[in-house]
């Protein structure tokens, strides 16, 4: 059994502390996003990352898998005035959006909740055309984040996508406690 978020502890989720260990300048820097790109941010929770990529490109999906989180991101988007934020409930088996319909996915702090890895991933290269960021806990102590145990090591994430067909591009060491991973997505992904 993979570990899962307690949804009601969403606020922890947006807390300043966060942001000392992973900073979304810091982000941007690695991810470059541009202004006419669609993202998809899959697991949003209650968009640390969504909102601020909406500032910065034209759309972006925000997809979860909890109406809970989807709900906080949906009232944040909507207090902030981002009109260009569509939530979307999702599943693990099931990613509601059309074949190369978004050009970038983020899957932050993600991977280490999937009980179907290699069935979400090949959906995710199914629905992207140019990137897929990949941002995870190392198995090292940190000051938040799920128990060590069900943290996975960054050469077991880069085996499970380059073996459905994902190509590594970037390995950026910029955060502490995670690693930062680009892959550019299979042309088609089918699951393993």
């Amino acid at each position: 059994m993979a570990f899962k978020f307690p949804e009601t502890n969403w606020q922890a989720l947006l807390s300043p502390e966060r942001a000392t260990w992973q900073s979304l300048d810091v982000f941007f820097q690695v991810a470059q996003p541009r202004a006419q790109e669609v993202w998809a941010d899959m697991g949003c929770g209650p968009g640390y990352f969504t909102l601020p990529l909406a500032e910065r490109v034209h759309k972006v999906y925000a997809l979860d898998s909890s109406p809970w989180m989807l709900e906080r991101c949906r009232e944040r988007a909507v207090a902030q005035g981002y009109g260009n934020v569509e939530t979307r409930p999702c599943e693990e088996t099931a990613i509601p959006l059309p074949d190369k319909s978004v050009d970038v996915s983020l899957l932050a702090n993600l991977v280490h909740e999937l009980l179907q890895p290699q069935a979400f991933l090949a959906a995710v290269g199914r629905i992207t055309r140019a990137r897929v960021h990949v941002i995870d806990w190392h198995p090292v102590p940190s000051p938040a984040g799920p128990p060590l145990v069900d943290r996975l090591p960054k050469d077991q994430v880069i085996d499970l996508l380059t073996g459905l067909g994902f190509v590594l591009v970037q390995d950026a060491p910029v955060y502490p406690y995670h690693y930062f991973l680009t892959f550019r997505p299979p042309a088609s992904v089918t699951p393993g």
